[in-house]
């Protein structure tokens, strides 16, 4: 069999994807994004930008956007969820300023100003607090995609465009680690246009952005295990029981003494009891969270799991950090707070209660510092959690970062608010990358 290079899966890709269609779509995509930037966004009104007309846009941004599915156009997937999009927009159009930064970075031309002003807005602190800015750059790149698709690359992460630099052996792969932020996202961007146009790829950014995650492609540059997309065509069952393992990593204490994990477990158990759900909290842990929540009604926390599983299935229940009880008899959702660099140990515990119960249908979260999401989604691909006997165990466990944990337990009226809100600040690991 010959030996793949880069360009070799290009006539079978050029067969499925018609340019011209694409290109219609994306003016129409890149003019909305671009309407609502101006009149909404950096509008002189103080109005609040409804949920609505966030949506349409962040449809057009994140392919994990509410409304997208595998027929729907998106830039690529941000690892932002819908709650924090919406925020973003908000803030942007409240603070001038912020807004102002970013409308200069996409506006201009000469890239060594738009490296310039990407590098001034990763400065701001308060860009750091929604999302804006992270070590991948991918909220941004997201923005500047959309504003020009056709120049600027959908391959919005700079981990995935170094391993993309490697594998088309760019001469730029040597300098991108010595540079600021904002010169690796401009500059990588016109080195990898460059280094996959001379690997024999042609077509705008947005064609070339496709072609790298077209599925055979992406596996010769990405170098990592890749989940199943269908269970194995055996019915012999796959037992996967894991331990939970311990980290060296030692959390810092605020100035009272109170973990950071420990007052998201105390705010969620204050969000489920507000929504009407019974709370579990595991017993090591129940002094510790009763310093930052303590329940309205004492039987809310419950002292007993009402459940009707084995001891092995209990013992691993009764460990899980955060618990919501529906009608003092059934699991409604389960939270892991995992604070320690590797994630694992989250992740391994809700892999756990799957293999003891494969037929259990609960929906988990594991509830991170925003970035330990990245982490999650390598981590929880990997083929000891895809080979499930029910399947993926990313298709069952989403992420949720503490931000927006912050954010929900903000919420007015949250006592009126039912549990599926969540889903608009979960990310799953498992959505399509474009």
């Amino acid at each position: 069999m010959p030996e793949m290079n880069f360009s070799s899966f290009l006539p079978e890709f050029e067969g499925g994807y018609d340019s011209s269609a694409k290109e219609k779509v994306w003016r129409a995509q890149s003019a909305e994004f671009r309407e609502f930037w101006v009149t909404r966004v950096m509008g002189t009104d103080s109005d609040p930008i409804s949920d609505e007309d966030c949506d349409k846009v962040i449809k057009i941004l994140d392919s994990n956007g509410k409304g997208n599915n595998k027929h729907t156009e998106a830039i690529a997937r941000a690892m932002v969820s819908q709650g924090a999009w919406r925020r973003l927009f908000n803030e942007l159009h409240k603070n001038k300023k912020l807004g102002s930064a970013v409308n200069k970075i996409l506006t201009e031309q000469d890239p060594k100003l738009k490296a310039q002003y990407i590098d001034d807005l990763y400065g701001m602190e308060e860009a750091q607090k929604i999302y804006l800015t992270g070590k991948s750059g991918n909220t941004i790149s997201a923005f500047i995609a959309a504003f020009d698709p056709f120049v600027d690359l959908s391959i919005i992460s700079l981990k995935d465009r170094k391993l993309l630099l490697e594998y088309l052996n760019s001469p730029y792969v040597k300098e991108i680690d010595a540079e600021t932020i904002g010169s690796k996202i401009v500059h990588s961007n016109a080195a990898l246009t460059e280094a996959i146009k001379a690997s024999g790829v042609i077509g705008d950014a947005r064609k070339i952005s496709n072609y790298c995650y077209y599925a055979p492609v992406r596996e010769l540059w990405r170098g990592e295990f890749s989940s199943p997309q269908e269970p194995s065509g055996n019915n012999e069952a796959k037992e996967f029981v894991v331990t939970v393992a311990t980290d060296d990593t030692d959390e810092q204490l605020d100035e009272s003494g109170v973990r950071d994990s420990i007052k998201i477990q105390g705010l969620l158990a204050k969000i489920g009891e507000q929504m009407g759900f019974d709370i579990w909290l595991p017993n090591p842990d129940r002094a510790r969270v009763a310093k930052v929540w303590q329940p309205r009604d004492p039987r809310t926390l419950l002292t007993t799991l009402p459940l009707s599983y084995d001891k092995a299935t209990q013992s691993t229940i009764g460990l899980i950090d955060v618990i919501w009880i529906k009608n003092k008899r059934s699991i409604a959702r389960a939270f892991e707070v995992e604070h320690t660099t590797s994630i694992y140990s989250g992740i391994l515990r809700m892999a756990d209660l799957v293999a003891l119960q494969p037929d259990i249908k609960i929906k988990m979260h594991i509830v991170a510092p925003l970035d330990r999401q990245e982490k999650f989604s390598t981590e929880i691909r990997r083929p000891v959690f895809s080979y499930m006997t029910n399947g993926r165990l990313s298709d069952m466990c989403t992420f949720i970062s503490y931000d927006d944990v912050r954010h929900i337990a903000e919420l007015e009226y949250l006592h009126h608010t039912r549990d599926g809100i969540l889903e608009s600040f979960e990310v799953s690991a498992e959505q399509p990358e474009e």
